[in-house]
């Protein structure tokens, strides 16, 4: 069968069928024989089509292929069509502060305020964020600023686990670190209409587009609510270690909420995590989350800081929450494609194939992200791109997978009722009504707990 579909995608190719090359090459990406051939077929196809980003990404993914001098090339085509600009945080201080060097010991004076501006200084330089008016860092507790560092560099500096500084007070809200994506918007729609929503605006070139997010701010604005847009840099502090732009831990997307929490009169700030990364282990083998060392230690760190740390979703999968936005009123205006324009997503990244491809919107299969997706293994976010393969009928792409395909995948939908006892009173009981009245809720019994995927 190998040497067949070998044949087939060697005189598709020849036939300029690029089309049906990505079909093809996709089968065999993994064989333990033509995969080389399939992948070098796969790079000269992206050549034809002048798709540089896919050339220099398949490359980069396998280094080995007899055709990677491509990627040289279409290095310099993407040069020319986007110069490269400066992204890393600048070494020198703001205007104003003169030169502070930086104090693991002293984290206070690491912070300064300038008008509605606030500076943060790290051990590579520093990140800002534009507070909204009549906040003031001085009248910030001590706890608060020890939690934002703690959330933005645990990952490489140590002295921002110490003990916070006690004595912060408890307030009588509920905020949001909504990113208007699916699953933060389904958190929404489970919480209270009395919810801080703030979102986290990343203000920094690059591939992100807020214009989607924007949009759905509009929408929710023009029904009454209230939403809070904070802009910050601080997403490049982790370009310092050799990643990419994006947070530095898991609850670094809301530290412009904890910063603001005693202007806001906050007693907890709620995330929009699923089952996906709560009782799954990547997406793929089920864990007993309440026992985890992850939320027994960041519980109790928000907890020092006088917060409840708050997941209203934690209890529903991707695949809920996409239930829970379609039967809302906002279903045709939540888009968590982060590089559409405003009016749809882009059709060919993995959250359009995953999250809009289940609402019935556009996506491109053979794109070089989704193919390339598809075709690890361990497959990403498993269990519920396993579902949406079902549920989109492209089970034909993953030919490999087909045992796990045949199972009825329909409980991927409903809740799973032991998360409800990790959110914190008083929002709990209005999250389980919601819950309760959108999705079945099932309990200990759910195919949840015998998710085991990809085993080593």
């Amino acid at each position: 069968m190998g040497l067949w579909r070998k044949e087939l995608l060697r005189r598709a190719y020849n036939n300029g069928d690029d089309s049906r090359v990505d079909r093809l090459s996709r089968t065999l990406l993994n064989h333990p024989k033509h995969a080389p051939f399939a992948r070098d077929v796969l790079i000269r196809s992206m050549w034809r089509r002048r798709r540089w980003e896919d050339v220099v990404d398949l490359c980069r993914r396998w280094p080995e292929s007899d055709v990677h001098a491509l990627a040289g090339r279409a290095g310099q085509h993407l040069e020319r069509r986007h110069p490269p600009k400066k992204t890393y945080p600048s070494e020198r201080p703001p205007e104003g502060l003169g030169h502070v060097d930086w104090n693991a010991t002293d984290l206070h004076r690491m912070w300064h305020q300038v008008e509605q501006k606030l500076w943060f200084r790290h051990p590579w330089g520093w990140c800002h964020w534009d507070m909204p008016a009549g906040w003031s860092l001085d009248s910030t507790h001590p706890a608060l600023i020890e939690l934002a560092a703690d959330v933005l560099l645990r990952p490489w500096v140590k002295e921002v686990m110490a003990p916070l500084t006690t004595g912060r007070e408890k307030g009588s809200r509920l905020g949001l670190a909504w990113s208007c994506g699916v699953d933060s918007t389904a958190a929404m729609l489970l919480l209270n209409d009395e919810t801080v929503l703030a979102y986290h605006e990343r203000d920094v070139q690059s591939m992100l587009d807020h214009r989607n997010a924007k949009h759905l701010i509009k929408k929710v604005q023009s029904l009454g609510r209230d939403v809070l847009v904070v802009r910050s840099d601080h997403e490049l502090i982790r370009t310092n270690h050799g990643k990419m732009i994006g947070f530095s831990t898991d609850y670094a997307s809301g530290v412009h909420l904890i910063l603001l929490a005693d202007w806001l009169d906050l007693a907890g700030i709620a995330f929009g995590v699923p089952i996906d990364n709560t009782w799954l282990h990547k997406g793929r083998t089920f864990r007993d989350f309440s026992q985890s060392a992850h939320w027994i230690a960041w519980q109790a760190r928000f907890h020092e800081a006088g917060l409840d740390l708050v997941l209203p979703i934690n209890h529903i999968s991707e695949a809920g929450a996409l239930r829970i936005v379609q039967a809302s009123a906002l279903a045709s205006d939540v888009n968590s494609c982060m590089r559409g324009d405003g009016l749809g997503g882009c059709g060919r990244c993995w959250k359009c194939f995953h999250k809009n491809g289940p609402m019935g919107r556009p996506y491109d299969v053979s794109s070089h992200e989704i193919s390339t997706f598809l075709s690890q293994r361990p497959l990403r976010t498993a269990q519920h791109a396993l579902w949406a393969l079902k549920h989109l009928g492209l089970e034909d792409l993953v030919p490999d997978l087909q045992p796990l395909l045949k199972e009825d995948l329909g409980w991927w939908e409903s809740a799973f009722e032991p998360g409800l006892e990790l959110i914190p009173n008083p929002w709990r009981a209005e999250v389980e009504s919601r819950t309760r009245e959108l999705l079945e809720v099932k309990g200990v019994e759910s195919p949840l707990v015998k998710v085991n995927l990809f085993a080593d």
